[in-house]
């Protein structure tokens, strides 16, 4: 069964530009967005995990409405949007516009991924195990990896 809450004592309050356009499109970039911009320990969702996302996005629609929140986010920050940021989110869609959209290896333009998405059980496969292999609570990530299912 999925995970209706997450422990994470960093937690801030998660903003929403435009809900529908986050359900439409089917995330949220805030929730990366609003972390800082430095290296991951391994504690949550900072830093270079905001560029490992980026670098998964695969529509270009998605890569423009990320730009927006993080200028959006600025704004509400009194800010500059973050350089990092957007020469990633650039760099990103001029890839998807070089390469093409969608997840070339299984063949599926964003809209086949969202319709096969929401047909499908959305629940996660995937356990953290310790060195023992016994299953480690995923709040608690240092020192686990991910174990295949039996």
């Amino acid at each position: 069964m999925p995970a209706t809450t997450q422990h994470n004592e960093q937690a801030t309050e998660v903003p929403d530009l435009n809900a529908t356009e986050s359900e439409r499109l089917g995330e949220n970039p805030a929730r990366f967005l609003v972390e800082d911009v430095a290296a991951d320990n391994g504690d949550g969702t900072t830093g270079e995990l905001i560029f490992a996302r980026i670098r998964g996005i695969v529509s270009t629609e998605l890569v423009d409405y990320w730009l927006g929140v993080e200028r959006w986010l600025a704004m509400q920050d009194d800010r500059e949007p973050r350089d990092r940021v957007i020469d990633a989110l650039e760099a990103r869609k001029a890839e998807l516009d070089e390469h093409g959209e969608g997840l070339a290896q299984a063949g599926l333009s964003p809209a086949e991924r969202r319709e096969r998405a929401a047909k499908r059980d959305a629940e996660s496969v995937a356990v953290l195990v310790d060195e023992d292999g016994e299953e480690v609570s995923w709040s608690r990530q240092r020192g686990a990896v991910v174990g295949a299912n039996s």
